[in-house]
């Protein structure tokens, strides 16, 4: 709905509320609240004119009113000076000055922009043309020697006066409007001529020629200035939809994101709270089968149930710390690494053998997250599960390829056994390996430890 249909709704409303209104403070209400809508209204419509002009439009046109106020008046002065106006100068400036400033005031009055929509701009161009002919027609009839007017200096002035309007024209118009400009400017010079007695300027050959070449020269001025602003028009229509387009993607990307996010959340949380629920479950399940039976069994269940919940209550917070894995935006990735192998050995008193590249060229951050991310999920399953007693951990390149090995001596495990859907770990590695077209390596037996190879390409 446009704002003109906005405020004649608006009014009608108010109408029929005032005439229904069951108390005279219902009325006065009303009416306020209609009265608050239309300024509203206005406001917005006032708005949607002035930005269907074309930017600096209003502001060259003024410039250029500024400027032909000056020339004439220098003109003036210059020709009185000469002699050549002994007639009533100062009625030809006082003419200027309050034509030309009642159009200034015309086009700063942004409030008639709202009446005239569509009509504010052809009016502004129209009285311009009026008052420059008018003016040119006061010289004449004023001058003791008619023909000087008819000079080069006076016939190209008198263009510059006209040719100015017609670049507006072109600016917000199509050509349409600039063919319309020039016959109406060429006719209406005629026209002023005959009213004021002086169509013998006309019968003048050179005066002829001059109206004709200026009338050709504005179409063909004309229609290149209204093909580049149409060329400009399109360019700026292509670039509005081409960032709404940009809004659109950046708006995609954030929910991508932040659904990434989550489930990355999901991968760092799932051996601190799930596990410990599950684990807490599995052992109140028992306290309260053995309550009856076993009360003093049960009491030592409640008690490791109280531990765990402490323990599981610092390690969530532990991981919640680390979501952003600050020890890489604090230390590099290659720091961060050796920081993280040496915690775990020191965690679980095994003998490390550590092996980083000194030279690593810098990495694009997603990649050093997930290198960073895989090797710490794997560190901490090594230091819950594997009661390893020596530890190795190694990244070099070889050729395009960068490998992350992480290996134990412990426990192990068969990876056949293990259900991806349930083991949120191994899950959330694969996933986050899989977003840069990585390999993750599981080799384990029982007994025999595991080794984890991450396997990057670069350039991927």
């Amino acid at each position: 709905m446009s704002s003109i249909e906005k405020i004649e709704l608006c009014y009608d409303y108010r109408g029929a509320c005032m005439k229904n209104a069951p108390s005279y403070l219902n009325f006065i209400k009303c009416r306020m609240i209609c009265s608050i809508k239309v300024k509203m209204f206005k406001k917005n419509l006032q708005l949607e004119v002035v930005a269907a002009l074309e930017p600096n439009l209003i502001s060259t046109f003024q410039f250029f009113l500024s400027l032909q106020l000056i020339l004439i008046i220098v003109n003036v002065l210059i020709h009185v000076h000469l002699g050549s106006l002994p007639g009533s100068s100062f009625g030809i400036v006082a003419l200027a000055i309050v034509g030309i400033l009642s159009l200034f005031g015309y086009l700063s009055w942004r409030g008639l922009a709202t009446r005239l929509r569509r009509l504010y701009l052809p009016a502004a161009l129209i009285f311009s043309v009026f008052i420059s002919l008018l003016v040119q027609n006061e010289l004449i009839l004023n001058s003791a020697n008619p023909q000087e007017f008819l000079s080069y200096e006076n016939v190209w002035q008198n263009f510059l006066f006209l040719f100015v309007p017609l670049i507006l024209t072109a600016w917000q118009y199509d050509f349409k409007a600039v063919v319309l400009y020039s016959i109406f400017s060429a006719g209406l010079e005629i026209l002023m001529l005959h009213i004021g007695n002086n169509l013998w300027v006309f019968n003048e050959i050179s005066y002829q020629r001059s109206i004709f070449v200026r009338t050709v020269f504005f179409l063909v001025a004309g229609h290149m200035i209204a093909h580049i602003m149409q060329r400009q028009r399109q360019q700026r229509r292509s670039l509005l939809e081409a960032n709404r387009q940009l809004r659109h993607y950046a708006a995609t990307l954030e929910q991508l994101a932040v659904t990434q996010e989550r489930n990355r959340m999901s991968r760092e949380l799932h051996d601190t709270l799930a596990h410990t629920l599950s684990g807490l479950a599995v052992q109140l399940e028992a306290a309260r089968s053995l309550w009856q039976s076993a009360p003093d069994r049960s009491y030592a269940m409640l008690e490791d149930s109280l531990l765990a919940t402490r323990t599981g209550l610092t390690e969530s917070r532990k991981a919640i710390q680390s979501l952003r894995a600050s020890p890489l935006e604090d230390l590099g990735l290659t720091l961060a690494l050796r920081n993280l192998a040496e915690s775990a050995a020191s965690r679980t008193g095994a003998v490390l053998s550590l092996e980083l590249p000194t030279d690593l060229e810098k990495l694009a951050p997603d990649v050093e997250q997930c290198i960073f991310r895989v090797a710490q999920e794997s560190l901490e399953n090594i230091v819950r599960h594997a009661e390893a007693q020596r530890l190795t951990f190694q990244m070099v390149r070889e050729g395009t390829n960068l490998i992350l090995s992480i290996s134990d001596d412990g426990k192990g495990f068969d990876p056949a056994q293990v259900d991806v859907q349930k083991q949120f770990g191994l899950k959330g590695l694969r996933e986050r390996v899989a977003m840069f077209a990585g390999e993750l390596q599981i080799h384990s037996q029982p007994g025999q430890g595991t080794t984890i190879r991450l396997i990057l390409v670069q350039g991927q």
